[in-house]
């Protein structure tokens, strides 16, 4: 199986990327208004030029914008993301939930080390001459678009998806050993189109076990146990609606027949990563047990 062929070509890959940024500097330039000052020519005004008080501002403005980040993020965890039981389903909610406070930590993040940047920075670029806010302004875009990047790569809720597939397998039951013994997935349909979806792809998330003749799945909401023999295919293909797949990610793709002899595809998605090159590797990890598991009926050992 050549997974390297089913993933997005180099082009889109670095296409996405960049999209990224145009986006981050154009929410920039809408939220802080600050199209009309960038195309001023006069010299940057007195509140630009960065004195001791200033200096201070943005040191209480960068410690206020980490403690958000850092309050919110405590919180998400404390409380399981606002979630207080896990007796029914949570996936759905959780991911609303985590979308928007995302949006908070991140900015948070984003806005602290931007204002520290700019104490240091904003002063050098003043005497360089720039005009208008944009010796104030360039220090903080720059620092927003490097760490809005940053967390694109690494996934800050990797602790908090574990505990949650967790807890909700204990609610359903799930013998912890036997929870370890499992992977952790997500799973979605590969017929739908993750561009439209606003939030995380995945549909559900959950438990998978490769068992000998079949594959059993737990999740929030959905189970399905796939017999060997019933399995078409494993296919291997990059999803164009998520942000993995331009980092060179391939999903495997289970394509089965239902009872009634109809075919079915279920796409997984590997969880439990810090970032998308882990995630990467991981995905192509399953890709290859599953497939082996496919054609021979065992599981590999991992390497």
């Amino acid at each position: 199986m050549k997974l390297e062929n089913e993933k997005l070509p180099v082009f889109k890959r670095v296409g996405g990327f960049l999209l990224i940024v145009l986006v981050l500097i154009g929410f920039f330039l809408l939220g802080g208004k600050l199209i009309g000052l960038f195309t001023s020519h006069e010299p940057a005004p007195r509140i630009f030029r960065v004195t001791e008080s200033q200096a201070n501002v943005a040191f209480t403005a960068a410690f206020g914008a980490l403690a958000v980040a850092v309050v919110g993020y405590v919180a998400v965890f404390l409380t399981n993301c606002f979630t207080f039981g896990f007796n029914r389903p949570f996936f759905a909610r959780f991911k609303r939930k985590l979308y928007f406070i995302n949006i908070v930590v991140s900015l948070g993040l984003s806005l602290a080390v931007g204002f520290l940047v700019s104490v240091p920075v904003t002063p050098i670029l003043v005497r360089l001459g720039l005009p208008g806010a944009i010796p104030f302004a360039a220090p903080i875009l720059i620092s927003l678009i490097i760490v809005q990047l940053i967390l694109v790569w690494v996934n800050i809720w990797t602790p908090l998806n574990r505990a949650m597939i967790r807890k909700r397998a204990t609610a359903l039951g799930i013998d912890p050993i036997d929870f370890g013994k499992g992977i952790l997935v997500g799973v979605s349909d590969p017929g739908k189109s993750s561009f439209k979806k606003l939030t995380l792809v995945e549909d559900d998330v959950g438990v998978l076990w490769i068992e000998p003749a079949q594959l059993v799945y737990r999740g929030d909401t959905e189970d399905f146990e796939l017999k060997r023999d019933n399995m078409i295919s494993v296919e291997c293909k990059a999803d164009a609606g998520s942000m993995a797949s331009y980092a060179g990610a391939v999903y495997p793709i289970l394509r089965y027949r239902n009872k009634n002899g109809s075919e079915r595809s279920i796409r997984l998605h590997a969880w439990g990563n810090w970032s998308l090159g882990g995630l990467s590797k991981s995905l192509k990890l399953l890709s290859l047990k599953l497939e082996s598991w496919h054609s021979s009926g065992t599981e590999p050992r991992s390497p």
